[in-house]
């Protein structure tokens, strides 16, 4: 939802507000501030706005609340409509649940967590400019539910409290995979674990990335010996699309997936460059990564190792996944996850790259292929 409201912005910019410069279009950087220095409820509002784009629901009331936000003229992508019954709302137009999981496995939002801790109970981080206290304002309501006047798109409630448990538990849903860490002090997440997830995910992924880069490799070889296999691509491909809506079912994970992209997504964008809020925590440097190490080192927490190539990944992963969910891969199609020139294409090779680094996984190779159950599945209903 984040990386969406930027693009909005850098297209359409923003008209000057009280308290608030006009944005620019064109302007990476002042679309990034405006964000950065937004009031907490223009940032709800928007997220309010962004889930009714995908799953109508809003009365008078809210409609009319958001109308006055600050990015109301910002209209949300809209979504990626399948091939089936009517009333179906279709792929939602933000990120996907993997471009999340990858950039909370940086272990950034708990580093994120104690910057805020510092700040609001002492000065041992020092005193933060104007800009960096309403960047606290804003990350106090959607990382930790302060502030929000008004919350239906939280996943969070009484009945469960901690949204980090609540993110694990749909990246387990989902994806099959829980995040490389436990707690901030280091003990083991609790967290509800369901028994219906996608414990077969990350096999079907790998293998697909596995017959991808094959593909690659054979993109120029238009003799003897090309092993791209386009059939078992697109197999694996509609599988992984099978898996994934079939914990879709009824719009379930949606909420709590653009929550999540929300979260990440604030995240992603605190650490893009060398902002108010990065150089107040004498944290610059030339790579996300390495601003997120350094605020690590500042409170005592360290990131996760392989945190360059999870930053890396996270969009192409979003993309990647996004185009297998929305059921455009078909067999006269699939020859477009492996394609130079297209989008989808340079997604699949990032991800290949950068998923062997995060994971220390070869996907160059492997030792047995996986055993295909079905040879053909149908979209889901």
């Amino acid at each position: 939802m984040i990386r969406q409201l930027v693009k909005g912005i850098f297209t359409l910019g923003l008209p000057a507000a009280p308290s608030y410069p006009v944005v620019p279009t064109g302007d990476l950087d002042k679309a990034t501030e405006a964000i950065l220095i937004a009031d907490p409820l223009d940032l709800t509002l928007y997220i309010e706005q962004f889930w009714d784009s995908y799953s109508p629901s809003a009365g008078p009331a809210r409609r009319n609340l958001w109308a006055s936000g600050r990015f109301s003229t910002i209209n949300p992508p809209a979504p990626i409509a399948l091939p089936n019954p009517p009333g179906d709302p279709g792929v939602p137009s933000w990120d996907h649940l993997a471009y999340s999981y990858v950039l909370e496995n940086t272990r950034a939002s708990q580093i994120l967590r104690r910057v805020v801790r510092e700040y609001r109970s002492g000065e041992g981080l020092g005193v933060p400019s104007p800009q960096t206290r309403r960047w606290l304002e804003s990350t106090e309501a959607l990382l930790h539910g302060a502030g929000n006047l008004i919350a239906p798109w939280l996943s969070t409630s009484a009945a469960r409290q901690d949204a980090e448990g609540v993110r694990r538990n749909a990246y387990w849903r989902l994806l099959g995979m829980d995040l490389a860490f436990g707690t901030e002090d280091n003990r083991p997440a609790d967290y509800v674990k369901a028994s219906a997830a996608n414990t077969d995910f990350i096999r079907l992924f790998e293998e697909l990335l596995y017959e991808l880069w094959r593909a690659i490799s054979n993109i120029k070889n238009l003799v003897a010996g090309n092993e791209t296999d386009q059939d078992r691509i697109f197999r694996i491909a509609q599988e992984l699309q099978f898996v994934l809506r079939s914990r879709r079912l009824g719009e379930m994970l949606d909420r709590e997936e653009l929550a999540a992209a929300t979260v990440l997504g604030w995240i992603e964008l605190t650490l893009s460059n060398d902002n108010f809020v990065v150089t107040d925590l004498k944290a610059q440097s030339t790579s996300s990564a390495n601003r997120l190490r350094l605020i690590g080192n500042r409170v005592g927490l360290q990131a996760h190792s392989k945190s360059a190539a999870l930053l890396s990944m996270s969009e192409h992963i979003s993309i990647l996944l996004r185009t297998i969910e929305s059921a455009v891969i078909t067999e006269a199609t699939v020859a477009m996850l492996y394609q130079p020139g297209l989008a989808i294409g340079e997604a699949t090779r990032r991800v290949i790259t950068e998923w062997s680094a995060a994971t220390g996984r070869d996907l160059k190779a492997r030792a047995k292929p996986v055993e295909m159950s079905r040879p053909r599945l149908v979209s889901v209903q």
